[in-house]
């Protein structure tokens, strides 16, 4: 027996504890139906649905726990929250118990911040203290609490449960707010040295770049203090029993040596991954418990993806359909591509739709995804199709959920453009399919079905049309629009469905081109993830970039490219003039989007890009916007800045460490130079950074002045901090990690090519001469900036001018 010690004080959190083990539980209510609007814009809107309201009535007193098992150890590492935070597509009650003894030399009260989005429950020394349930669902709520505290060891034991309805933040944090000071003691069963070591070594973990294209694959370590750890990539928290068609290579766990401070994962080729892959490594402690944390990297297996698919838009989608159809994944596309290939159903086939029936069945979140080209799939193969699919498909379509008017007790998201886009195309396919059967959910007859999913998919269009995206070039949601799109254009019965369809495709096809950078989407996002902006060669957007052009990354997303390949759409002609500039031309656009009316502004030419979102919600708390970003290179190597949401470095709130912001800059960009300012005086977390990824990098200058610049191939980018930077040194993110502290913050971005500035000296030179206050920059290329002076000039309308590149002096070479 020994304890585990250590300290805490006025501004720091307890976050080591001893934990039960995890609890999940589903929970029920009765199926009843929802009356709100859906959501027109990028934010996070609140519906309270029937199943947490009942969830919320039946609420009931928690115990004492005299006879918990605290088997586990808490480390929450880098974050000061305790933190569980999970998806789960169907509603499940989550639960824990932590405990912790405070140490105190003398009797004192400690004021404390206690933060939950669900319910906490304190007892100190056996008295209850608090039961804080504010259940305001994925917004942590803040109540003052006062521990009192007796000399010698207090044992604190604290309850914590949320309802997860898809993604759940489930999280406490205990924030020391006086000027107080104590030991938090964990008693252990053996020596606690090994439990530091094991810390200290998992912190001390790190991939020497986040993005593998050839090569062996290995995790570096600060220390050699164990032999062999537990390597998983599986969820270590709660598990997702409902699966999908969200492509998914599946990996053994593996106990894995540590050789000469290197753990290898093998070869890039022996790990297959659809996009940002994360793991958990684990270090086995003498109670036969695991200490883990998670690290994420990417893989992008040039070799086999890196490929020619053919001359022609015909030929690519035929050869990308054929590899998709031969993918070893239970993924419902690829199975959907080798029907339509062979004309049959075959074994391996029908499990690879196992997890979307499951998933429809079940009323999973994002059921839609799958059940709108499922149906659509149908309706165009009519007779066609397998029997045993057709009447797999006939049962689910009768007994699936369509819209909040019908009852139900699921917690399916519907208040997005694009979930209400899919629901509305599910509901008018299984309508025309099955006009005159009667439908379980909600009792009305087939045709009743279609003409409700027409009316509303005509009254979606009608929106779109005016507004365009709300959720803005999102490399995560511009697929899922896609497949509604593709879906309808092919398969629709009316012409005027099919129109609007095509128009729309249109619509996104130019905007994918304007955007789109170095093989990829480069630009400002309405809503994106730590994965989409890691993992861009292997995101969906991507891949259809190269078999609509031959001018992205081909990759195994599948959902919307195996619509394109199975439609015959033919995206504009004059997009691929877009993404093809030449040696000396640039691209500029300015245009609306959304009924908020986010002005985003794009800057492109063949050597870099740089985006942004104008002068939008300054100063506001953020959610998942990515206001700027920069692409340099002809692979499209992005970086960028944001204020983070949290501190754990791959959680999985919204804004997460790298993905949106905490709190949300003000930006004024023209051409390649843009400022942005941030005041953080409310933020969370009381810093800015940008990511760095020094392994695409051919140089990063830093010195005293405040300014950083970076060259890569013929293109130059230098950001001015005017709280100064510091490169994270340590932990996972080091090398790659540009830290500027401070509440009030203006960043200057310049970008540059050599076609314009002859070297990467002149480039340096040329901006650090410039004149720069926080009004204003006076700029080697276009002359004096009057920030508040610019007027930015924009409608609705994507118009994107491309002309030469002024001050393009110099020669290519």
């Amino acid at each position: 027996m020994s304890n585990y010690i250590y300290s805490v004080k006025q501004g720091t959190s307890i976050n080591r504890w001893q934990r039960s083990t995890l609890q999940k539980q589903k929970v029920a209510s009765k199926a009843s139906c929802i009356d709100a609007p859906v959501n027109m814009t990028e934010g996070y809107q609140e519906v309270e649905y029937p199943i947490r309201t009942n969830f919320l009535r039946e609420l009931s007193e928690v115990p004492y726990p005299r006879k918990q098992v605290f088997s586990e150890v808490y480390d929450g590492f880098e974050n000061p929250r305790v933190d569980f935070s999970t998806f789960q597509a169907t509603p499940q009650k989550v639960s824990t118990y932590l405990r912790a003894q405070l140490r105190c030399q003398e009797n004192q009260t400690v004021e404390c911040a206690l933060v939950t989005c669900g319910r906490a429950i304190l007892w100190i020394n056996g008295k209850l203290l608090i039961d804080f349930h504010p259940y305001t669902r994925n917004h942590g709520t803040k109540t003052t609490v006062n521990l009192p505290l007796e000399q010698g060891d207090n044992e604190l034991i604290v309850y914590m449960d949320d309802l997860a309805e898809r993604d759940v933040n489930f999280f406490v944090e205990l924030k020391i707010l006086s000027n107080h000071h104590f030991q938090v003691v964990l008693p252990l069963s053996y020596d606690d040295s090994i439990l530091q070591q094991a810390e200290d070594f998992l912190n001390g973990l790190y991939f020497e770049k986040d993005f593998y294209s050839k090569g062996e694959v290995s995790i570096c370590s600060d220390y050699d203090y164990f032999e062999k750890v537990f390597v998983t990539y599986e969820e270590v928290t709660f598990t997702e029993e409902v699966g999908g068609n969200i492509t998914d290579f599946r990996r053994e766990s593996q106990f894995l040596p540590l050789n000469n401070q290197r753990i290898s994962l093998g070869d890039v080729e022996d790990i297959p991954t659809s996009g940002l892959t994360h793991l958990f490594v684990g270090v086995l402690l003498p109670d036969q418990t695991y200490l883990f944390k998670k690290f994420v990297f990417t893989v992008y297996n040039e070799e086999k993806l890196a490929r020619h698919l053919g001359g022609n838009l015909e030929e690519r989608k035929t050869t990308a359909l054929t590899i998709f159809s031969k993918l070893a994944i239970q993924d419902m596309n690829s199975a959907l591509a080798e029907i339509h290939l062979t004309g049959s159903l075959s074994e391996e086939c029908w499990e690879k739709l196992q997890p979307a029936f499951r998933m429809i069945e079940e009323r999973g979140d994002c059921a839609d995804f799958m059940f709108a080209p499922l149906l659509g799939f149908w309706l165009g193969k009519k007779e066609q199709l397998p029997e045993k699919l057709r009447r797999k498909l006939k049962d689910l379509a009768l007994h699936f959920r369509y819209w909040i008017d019908e009852p139900g007790n699921d917690v399916m998201w519907y208040f997005s453009e694009n979930h209400s886009l899919l629901f509305h195309t599910c509901q008018y396919f299984a309508g025309c399919l099955l006009p005159e059967e009667t439908f379980v959910t909600s009792g009305r007859q087939g045709s009743q079905q279609y003409d409700l999913g027409k009316q509303r998919l005509l009254q979606w269009f009608e929106q779109f049309e005016h507004y365009g995206f709300s959720e803005w070039n999102s490399t995560t949601y511009l697929p899922i629009d896609l497949i509604g799109f593709f879906s309808l254009y092919t398969n629709a019965p009316d012409e005027e469905i099919r129109d609007a369809a095509k128009k729309a495709l249109d619509f996104t096809f130019t905007i994918m081109a304007v955007n789109s950078h170095g093989g990829t989407l480069s630009s400002t996002f309405g809503r994106t993830y730590e994965h989409d902006l890691k993992a861009m060669r292997l995101g969906e957007l991507s891949n259809i970039l190269a078999i609509a052009w031959d001018r992205g990354n081909f990759n195994y997303a599948l959902r919307a490219s195996t619509l394109f390949c199975l439609s015959d759409y033919v995206p504009p002609k004059e997009c691929l003039s877009l993404i093809d500039l030449q040696p000396k031309e640039e691209l500029t656009v300015t245009y609306l989007q959304g009924i908020n009316q986010v002005q985003t502004y794009l800057y492109k030419c063949r050597e870099y890009s740089l985006a942004s979102g104008i002068d939008y919600h300054c100063f506001e708390k953020g959610h998942q916007q990515h206001m700027m970003n920069v692409s340099l290179g002809s692979d499209g190597t992005q970086l960028w800045i944001n204020n983070p949401g949290e501190f754990m470095h791959s959680g999985e709130n919204r804004p997460s460490y790298w993905a949106g912001n905490g709190r949300m800059p003000c930006i004024k960009q023209f051409k390649n130079v843009l400022c942005m300012k941030y005041n953080l005086s409310k933020a969370y977390v009381p810093f800015i950074h940008m990511y760095v990824p020094y392994w695409n990098l051919d140089q990063v200058d830093m010195d005293d002045s405040n300014w950083l610049f970076i060259k890569k191939d013929q293109s130059f980018l230098g950001v001015y901090f005017s709280q100064g930077y510091k490169m994270q040194q340590s932990g996972e993110t080091r090398g790659r990690d540009i830290v500027s502290e401070g509440i009030d913050h203006t960043v200057l971005v310049k970008c540059g090519s050599r076609n314009e500035f002859s070297t990467f000296e002149s480039f340096i030179t040329a901006v650090k001469k410039a004149k720069m206050t926080d009004e204003s920059f006076d700029d080697s290329q276009f002359g004096l900036f009057v920030w508040n002076e610019i007027d930015h000039l924009a409608s609705y309308q994507v118009m994107p001018v491309v002309k030469m590149k002024e001050g393009a002096e110099h020669e290519e070479t």
